[in-house]
């Protein structure tokens, strides 16, 4: 037996701080070897996922947007109908990730879905779709929450302060750099730190509720909450507009493979790791529509007044209608906790796919990006490299705000897409490439659900370029279609000139040669032996 293990240690090289197990050997038949600390319980990955969605403080930052597509009725509603397209995809995603639970996430899964001639092109378009939109959705969630700090502040003082576009952009950047200097340390310390996250987070959401029904001075009707439609949009058509609304719930509940690409942190990782995706997003999604409702019926009747705010959130003036200034002081310093721990979960998140995709050769300068610290056993290099990266899109705010604002819209496209490219190929190829179920799965559902969540996509994709407001002015246009555009351009046109004759899509690194025998712990702390099988055919041409 010990020889066995010297083989399996020299073949399947692994950080000296990680203990050989039997998810190291699911990641290792997987084609990778196991360089990170497991230190993430079932709690801790249910926590993550729920930071991810911000709940209390990401909901309050986007209720501006159905309010101003729809008024009171799109605030109520677009969310209840929006919610069952994002958990579409949300427990399409945990369904696949339980097949795959690598930090490579959806676009990992490609390499078995898809024909072995389409996966470089295939991968390199997901991953960079995937790229972009988290990337996009970090930097909006600390624009966001630098935004409600300053507004804070400007309540406090009796709106005597007035933040300013560059005030709020250097407030951004702060807080970028608190994600970055917190991700820093030992990924044991943000874990213990999340684990019990989802209860303040829950607790607040809870509490906000009670105290905005207890306090607010007069409750509007339920015709008003469920049925009247304002239209601020200048578009002519109600209907229409009002599915701008939609960003609301969309912008929220994105973002559901982020947890799955901490994959390789999670103890038991192919059944923790989709079980906490569905049950977090669950739970945002119902939470998300009672918040919006209470909203509403806490808001008071002035719609104008709430729009036309000096503070540009409308929820500022919400809360201080609602609860007084001093209760509203305190909720919005609590969204502002909120949002930022949900910046900080992101970043960790991004890092780890930055670095996987490092591993797998697709960006410049692989080999450098491919590293994990040895003191503090995180990417280090890939975690600074995005917070350069965040800091610098946020200074897009100080030449417009209405293009600041479209990286909410950007992220919510790009980071979806990237999910449902996969979970297309995967919905039609997934059987006939030979695609086991994980042990967590959708059964019979998997199909419909698959499918509803491909055509919710392409549904609130083309809602979200047309132009929010018309008629339209270099002011108000959105700009999320010639960002996602350029953005795209310029991948393809990478990939075609040069990236096609070195990018292969995922790349095994463990020994090529390696067939042999993994000593595997069980929860018993009794040892068995793995036997590691071929890969599947697919992705040993593909890797060729």
């Amino acid at each position: 037996m010990t020889k066995d293990l010297e083989k399996a240690n020299l073949h399947t090289t692994v950080s000296p701080r990680v203990t050989l197990d039997s998810d190291a050997a699911k990641l290792a038949h997987l084609g990778y070897k196991q360089e990170f600390n497991r230190s993430y319980s079932f709690l801790a990955t249910f926590s993550f996922a729920l930071s991810i969605s911000g709940l209390m403080g990401t909901v309050a930052i986007t209720y501006l947007y159905p309010l101003w597509a729809g008024g009171p009725a799109a605030a109520s509603w677009s969310w209840f109908i929006g919610m069952f397209g994002c958990l579409a995809i949300a427990y399409s995603v945990s369904h696949i990730t339980s097949c795959f639970p690598t930090c490579g996430g959806m676009y990992y899964v490609v390499t078995h879905v898809v024909p072995k001639k389409y996966v470089p092109l295939v991968c390199w378009i997901d991953g960079w779709l995937y790229f972009i939109g988290a990337m996009a959705g970090a930097c909006s969630t600390d624009f966001g929450a630098a935004t409600l700090l300053l507004q804070t502040v400007s309540m406090a003082s009796d709106y005597k302060y007035v933040p300013t576009a560059g005030h709020i952009t250097g407030a951004s950047i702060a807080v970028i750099i608190t994600h970055g200097l917190i991700n820093s340390l030992p990924s044991s310390v943000l874990a213990r730190i999340t684990k019990y996250y989802c209860f303040v987070n829950i607790g607040s959401v809870i509490a906000l509720i009670i105290t905005m029904l207890v306090k607010c001075p007069k409750i509007n009707t339920k015709e008003y909450v469920f049925t009247k439609v304002i239209n601020n949009t200048g578009w002519s058509h109600d209907g229409w507009a009002f599915l701008f609304g939609f960003l609301n719930v969309s912008w929220v509940m994105t973002c559901y493979d982020a947890t799955s690409r901490m994959s390789e942190e999670i103890s038991n990782a192919a059944y923790t790791t989709p079980l906490a995706i569905a049950s977090a997003l669950t739970v945002t999604a119902f939470l998300g529509w009672i918040l919006n409702i209470v909203y509403t019926l806490c808001m008071g009747d002035d719609l104008d007044a709430i729009l036309n705010t000096s503070s540009g959130q409308p929820i500022v003036q919400v809360f201080d209608y609602a609860m007084g200034r001093q209760a509203a002081t305190a909720y919005l310093a609590l969204c502002f906790v909120v949002l930022w721990f949900c910046g900080a979960v992101a970043v960790c998140s991004i890092s780890r796919s930055f670095w996987s995709f490092s591993r797998d050769r697709g960006v410049p300068f692989a080999s450098f990006w491919y590293n994990v610290d040895k003191t503090t056993g995180v990417p280090l290099r890939c975690l600074w490299m995005i917070t350069v990266i965040n800091s610098l899109l946020t200074l897009i705010n100080l030449g417009s705000s209405i293009a600041m604002n479209a990286i909410f819209s950007v992220c919510a496209i790009a980071t979806d897409w990237s999910y449902v490219l996969v979970i297309f190929f995967f919905m039609v190829n997934s059987e006939k490439m030979g695609v086991s179920p994980g042990p967590f799965n959708l059964g019979k559902f998997a199909k419909p659900i698959m499918f509803y969540a491909c055509v919710w996509t392409v549904f609130v994709s083309v809602v979200f370029v047309f132009p929010n407001y018309m008629p339209v002015t270099k002011e108000n246009m959105n700009y999320t279609v010639l960002m996602m555009g350029a953005v795209l351009l310029f991948s393809l046109v990478w990939y075609a000139l040069d990236a096609k004759r070195w990018y292969k899509g995922p790349v095994a690194n463990v020994d090529e040669e390696y067939e042999g025998i993994l000593e595997t712990v069980g929860d018993n702390g009794s040892s068995e032996e793995f036997i590691q099988e071929s890969e599947p055919k697919e992705r040993q041409e593909a890797s060729e």
